[in-house]
């Protein structure tokens, strides 16, 4: 089972999240890739941010969608790093590690799908989004967006835990089969034996979110998950070996 830094590895409570820093912490903590998220600045660059506003994140306020990145980059979003651009992240970790591009907003996932195919970097990313019908507060996307370019780059479904409750295991198993998918990522509350089953049984790897306890991973490695994405790679991995 692999560790996925999720936003890097920023710990809990989480600091200078989906920065540079935060991703080399990651790695030099054993994990074997990162989970980052993209959304679009005022003047078209796609940058590497969680929230729809940069208030949460950084030492700066303001709409992601209404600063261009030359204005959001002078605000310190942890570590003196700024806000990173997804093609700077690209480059430097591409080539290194396995790269989850979370997409939080409509219109973005074939962009970033042209743009890590022009690097090569095909056999080592995975383009994920919720489901239109599935939003949390700052996400918009769909995973029909990701049917459209699953044929091109690998793809993951997520979902949330009242999205699978109304789905099922089985319905969201064979939502990804149908678009095309090779993996889900269901979140923590959600994983039992039966749902890493079916979802082995259709070929998809199982990636679940977001786990920084010891006993959760454990269960999971047990129940045959193939990554786990955390806060705390370090941690976890150093819990998981003991």
């Amino acid at each position: 089972m692999r560790l996925l830094g999720h936003r890097g590895s920023p710990g809990v409570p989480r600091f200078g999240e989906n920065t540079r820093t935060s991703f080399l912490k990651a790695l030099e903590n054993g994990a074997a890739g990162i989970e980052f998220d993209v959304r679009r600045c005022g003047d078209g660059t796609i940058i590497v941010l969680h929230d729809a506003t940069i208030d949460r994140t950084t030492d700066g306020s303001g709409s992601a969608s209404s600063l261009t990145y030359p204005q959001i980059s002078r605000y310190d979003a942890g570590h003196r790093d700024p806000i990173p651009r997804l093609a700077d992240i690209l480059d430097e970790f591409g080539p290194r590690c396995f790269l989850n591009i979370e997409v939080k907003e409509t219109g973005l996932a074939r962009e970033a799908a042209q743009m890590t195919l022009m690097r090569g970097l095909r056999d080592t990313v995975a383009i994920s989004t919720f489901d239109d019908d599935d939003q949390t507060p700052e996400s918009a996307g769909s995973w029909n967006e990701l049917a459209a370019i699953a044929l091109s780059i690998p793809t993951a479904l997520l979902a949330t835990p009242q999205k699978l409750a109304r789905l099922g295991a089985e319905h969201f198993v064979n939502a990804a089969r149908s678009r095309n998918a090779r993996a889900i990522h269901p979140p923590k509350s959600a994983v039992t034996p039966h749902l890493i089953d079916l979802a082995h049984g259709a070929n998809l790897a199982v990636r679940v979110w977001t786990v920084n306890d010891r006993d959760t991973a454990r269960q999971c490695r047990d129940f045959g998950v193939d990554d786990l994405i955390t806060d705390c790679p370090g941690t976890l991995l150093k819990a998981l070996s003991s």
